[in-house]
């Protein structure tokens, strides 16, 4: 249930071992009554008000528009969970609010970008013991509550980030386990891997559903060693009038399908 004044502190190292075991485990995992109902009554605020000059289904960079979404990033127990995850240089990779409305949704199955540690045929998963290396993720903040499937809740299949391969498109299953809805109320916050198969499941109700995702990279060298050249002045100076395609090859962002 969402509390009155929301948690603002890190949890207990024994909470904490439980939230990132099952996060492993199913990837994804609720924790409870972060937030209290005044906040997310203020982020819903907010997210209108923006939508008044920018309708979209995904509200995009609302960190642009007020510094009450930037604080989100550090606020606890938050960054000592992603800080867990990610490792101490964890930063901010991306935010968003998804408003969708009645009848909206992304319902198709998927994983975010890509399959980062695709597996042959011939292997059916990664072994369960091994935590794989994540490079980014996302903490989903219930700003309204979604409480049954009219709601349009998270779906994922529990355990399918280690599958090692893209979500079938029509009713997924990985040993045995289909899909779970992600019920909760506002306040409510989940950690998610973006590599477990999910979508959002259609909103067949009369309410807007306010899911807003602070998005954290690891900032350390691995996930640096993935971004193209930086545009110093000197490299800059240097590319002045080469080939188009030498330039896009060298300042060229990572892309996916």
């Amino acid at each position: 249930m969402t509390t009155a004044t929301g948690l603002t502190a890190p949890l207990s190292e024994t909470a904490t071992k439980d939230i990132l075991d099952r996060f492993y485990r199913d990837g994804c995992v609720l924790v409870p009554g972060v937030f209290s109902a005044d906040e997310c009554a203020k982020l819903r605020f907010l997210t209108d008000e923006i939508a008044k000059t920018d309708p979209s289904f995904v509200i995009r960079a609302p960190e642009e528009q007020n510094i009450a979404f930037v604080e989100l990033f550090i606020r606890e127990p938050i960054l000592s969970l992603v800080r867990a995850i990610l490792g101490p240089a964890a930063r901010f990779c991306a935010q968003n609010v998804i408003r969708n409305q009645p009848g909206q949704s992304i319902s198709h199955w998927h994983v975010d970008d890509l399959v980062e540690y695709p597996l042959p045929p011939d292997i059916p998963r990664w072994d369960a013991r091994v935590r794989l290396p994540i490079l980014w993720m996302s903490v989903q903040v219930a700003l309204s509550d979604i409480l049954s499937q009219e709601d349009g809740p998270t779906e994922i299949v529990p355990g399918s980030q280690l599958s090692g391969r893209d979500s079938p498109k029509e009713n997924p299953v990985f040993e045995g386990k289909g899909a779970e809805s992600i019920l909760c109320r506002a306040g409510d916050i989940y950690l998610f891997n973006h590599q477990v198969w999910h979508r959002g499941s259609p909103n067949t109700g009369k309410r807007t559903r306010y899911l807003m995702q602070l998005q954290y990279a690891r900032g350390d060298n691995p996930a640096f060693r993935l971004r193209g050249a930086l545009r110093t002045p000197g490299l800059q100076r240097v590319l002045e009038g080469a080939d188009s395609k030498l330039v896009e090859f060298m300042f060229a962002e990572p892309k996916y399908r």
